[in-house]
This record gives C-alpha cells, structure tokens and sequence, in this order.
C-alpha cells in the first residue's frame, strides 16, 4: 500500500506534490507530460507517473497502489479525468478527495466584458468584432478559432513550448510569428507585455482560477483597455481548496500511519549474492518478519539465504522500498518486531536509504540501524586493480551528468549508467577522445562480464541496463 495518489500536473498538483515530500509521506504523482514530471522535486518520497491515462489504465495503476487517498488535482477543465478517477475510486472504494481551485473575482475596469459558457460561444462572438485575438485558452481549443474568416491575420495563440504544440498550431494554418510558446506563470506586465505584442482588441482565457493566473490576466487587459472573453467553468464543483487539502492528507496519514515501535535495518545487499553481503546484514535478514526492497532483490533474497546457510523462514516479503508503505506496513502489523529494508550495493552509495532514514527517524519508538554493504564502486575497483580514493563519482541512472566535459578535467571517473543512458550510449559520447574505458556487468553473478577497451571499441557492445564504468584518461600522470 502506498501514501496518497495525486492526478496533478497542475500547479495544485505540484505543491501537494512538494508538501508531501516536506513532510516526508509517501506520495505517487500522475503527470501527462515528462515537463511535468521534471516540474515536480527529485525526492525519496515522491515516485512519477507520465502520460495521459484511460479508466482502465487509472484502474489498473490505483490497483497496484492501493493507496490511503486518491488526490484529483487536475485542471478543472479536466472533466473528463475527474469522471474517470471518480468512478474508479468508487469501484475500488477508495478514499477520494477533489482539489478545487479557488475563483477569481470578475473585475474589469472597462464595460468590454463578455462571459460564455463555450469555447464556440467565445468564437462566434468574435466573428461579428474587429481587432486581433490573443488566445490563452491552451492548444487543444485552438481548432475552434480556425471558424473566424480572418484567423491567419487575426489570431495570435500562446501555448505551451513543446515542438508537438508549435507542429500542431501550424497544421492549423496559424503563422509562426502569431505563436507565443510560453510557460508560465505569467505576471501581470508580462500579460501586458503580451498584448501589445499581439496588439490585441480581445483576449479569450478560461476561467482558471487564481492560481491558474485568471486575476493576472483580467489585471492586464484593465490596463490595456483590452477586452476579455471568460469561459466558464464547465461545472461549479464540491471539493476543498488548497490548504484545506493540506491539512486532510496529514490527518489522513496520521490516522493511518498511527504509533510505530519495532526496530529497523536498511541493510546494503552488496552485489546480490551471499558472499557480497555482509555478516550482519546475513544475521539482521535471518532475523526480521519481512523484508523489504525492490522486486530484482526479493526475486533472489531465498536463493541467497539458502547459500549463506540461512534460509528464510516465513518472512513476509514486501516488494517496495519507499518510506510510505514501509509505514503502512508496520502499522498494520504491530506486532512486527524487526523489520528489513533491503538496497542494493552500499547503504550510502547512491541509495535510497538516506531518505528511507530521514522518513523513518521522526517516529520516537522505531528503532533504526544502517548496516552498510560492497557497492559497485569498491567492487570493480578491486576486480581491475584500481585505487578509487581520487575519482570522480558520477551517475547517469535517472540524472544529468556530461561525461564529456568531465573527462578534460578528472583522470579517473567511475559512473552508474541505468535506463536510456547504457554503456554503449557513453562510449559513443567519448568516441575520439584519448581514454580507456572498463564496463562491469551482473558484477559478482555467474554470468559477470567485465571488459576493457576504447570507446570505439564498445560503443558496438550490448550491456546491461545497471552496468558500471571506470574511465581512465591515457594522458593521467
């Protein structure tokens, strides 16, 4: 089970997002786009979901989590997710909660102020006015314009900056000099700026609320002397605004979560096998009710027992190593008196068990012991002979790192690869460049590969995902 399940996106969405990594509860985020998952804070606590979903998808992943609450934080001009969450929560009977946004009051300084319900109310308005149209509507109600005579001359639309938008608004005939792709939020002399540029008589927004910038627009065009077109609100909804929604979660979490007492190891496996781990991890395994940890671990944990001469004995296996179900877990089991969290390599080498402990730490009567492991690092140093004390250490497994630039200033670099980001893929970024690259795959496992070569040489390999490098400039004194 999981903490809370947030439909966001919105900028709802992403300070729910950032306040339950604050207070260190567990939290899944859905976002359609991957620039709204690079929006939302790296954060032990927080895990991402990007693209658009179906009900059966939304059903399928709610499912999995089970979560304590579902969160639709979504715009509300959403409906249609809105209705999906809904009836899946009431499936599934889960607790739901609906973020509103609060209204923005409708005031303008000029008489030229139109409310309609509809997009097409909006455009059939503007057929019988004159004056360019700044249209802030978003991409997806942009067809609608195309109706007005002269929309080429007329229109000028701010979107979000995505190549898929731009491609979008110019399949639909609008000029690349009528399209402002922006991201917001957007203050009021920048709306200013805006409508000047677009020397616009109108400005068509939705009505959004005010954290969706409705007040910064209407204060923008009362300074023009600009007319403004409002749509409104398909539905005025039942829910709780922001800080209302901040205050359920934490009596939802404290409710749930209740008072912990057991004690904790967040052991390091080492490479995964027997003979990496440790004596006391070995012992604090043998002697835990469950285990916790990523499925590739729990996969194995037995196979590894049973060759350390230890095998499981009932322990219950939880294949998540996130501090939310952690929590949940063990207030479901009080009577649980030693618990293990299971990470691979070493318990302070790029692992989850810092914010495993940062989480774990302000509950009084838990018990906490980090026991650390081999990682990755210290094993290929020692496997190729190399003394690691003044390498750089670098990671591309989920994060930003240009190993190229690195290799003119460090003569020994070790670095993680993971996802996209393979072995090969590097050693295509270092080709031509005069340095001798190791790669260490399914390190300390039967199947173990370790090879040594340029980056010509292996940039036509195939490693595994999880693999390891040790870069080593020819030039090094």
């Amino acid at each position: 089970m999981t903490g809370i399940v947030i439909f966001g996106g919105t900028s709802e969405g992403r300070e729910l997002a950032e306040f339950c990594s604050r207070k260190q509860i567990s939290a899944a985020v859905s976002v359609v786009s991957d620039y709204g998952r690079k929006l939302l804070p790296e954060s032990p606590f927080l895990t991402v979901r990007s693209g658009a979903m179906g009900m059966a998808e939304i059903e399928k992943w709610l499912s999995e989590l089970s979560p304590c609450m579902v969160v639709d934080a979504t715009h509300p001009y959403a409906a249609a997710v809105t209705e999906s969450v809904k009836q899946v929560c009431g499936r599934l009977e889960l607790p739901l909660m609906r973020v509103i946004r609060k209204e923005g009051a409708v005031r303008h300084g000029n008489s030229r102020v139109v409310q309609v319900e509809t997009v097409a109310q909006a455009v059939d308005f503007l057929q019988e006015q004159k004056g360019n149209i700044l249209v802030t509507t978003g991409s997806k109600e942009l067809k609608e314009f195309t109706r007005l005579r002269d929309y080429q001359e007329r229109v000028f639309a701010r979107v979000l900056p995505f190549s898929r938008v731009m491609e979008a608004c110019e399949s639909m005939g609008i000029p690349g000099n009528r399209i402002l792709a922006l991201q917001g939020p957007f203050s009021v002399e920048m709306n200013q700026a805006m409508i000047r540029h677009a020397n616009a008589s109108w400005l068509v927004t939705k009505e959004a609320g005010t954290a969706g910038g409705f007040e910064e627009k209407l204060e923008a065009a009362e300074r023009t002397g600009t007319g403004i077109i409002i749509i409104g609100r398909p539905v005025r909804e039942e829910g709780k605004e922001l800080e209302e929604a901040k205050k359920k979660i934490l009596e939802v979490m404290q409710k749930d979560i209740g008072k912990l007492s057991c004690r904790v190891v967040l052991a390091g496996t080492g490479m995964g096998t027997a003979g990496t781990m440790t004596e006391d991890v070995l012992q604090a395994i043998e002697e835990s009710q469950v285990l916790f940890g990523a499925s590739r671990i729990l996969e194995h944990i037995g196979e590894i027992m049973e060759e350390s001469g230890r095998p499981l004995s009932g322990q219950s296996l939880v294949a998540s190593y996130l501090p939310g179900p952690v929590l949940q877990w063990l207030s479901e089991n009080p009577g649980c008196t030693q618990a293990a969290v299971l990470f691979s390599g070493d318990s302070g080498f790029y692992s989850g068990a810092a914010g495993m402990y940062r989480a774990l730490k302000s509950y009084e009567d838990l018990e906490i012991k980090i026991l650390p492991g081999i990682s990755s690092l210290s094993y290929l140093a020692a496997a190729i002979g190399k003394n690691w004390e003044q390498a750089v250490i670098a990671s591309r497994h989920g994060k930003t790192c240009d190993v190229r630039s690195l290799v003119g200033s460090c003569r020994d670099i070790f670095l993680l690869t993971g996802g996209a980001d393979r072995a090969e893929t590097i050693c295509r970024e270092l080709e031509g460049l005069p340095v001798t690259i190791t790669v260490g795959e399914r390190l300390s496992y039967p199947d173990e590969r370790i090879v040594t070569g340029k980056p010509e040489e292996l940039a036509g390999e195939t490693f595994d995902s999880l693999s390891v490098m040790w870069i080593e400039r020819e030039d090094r004194q």
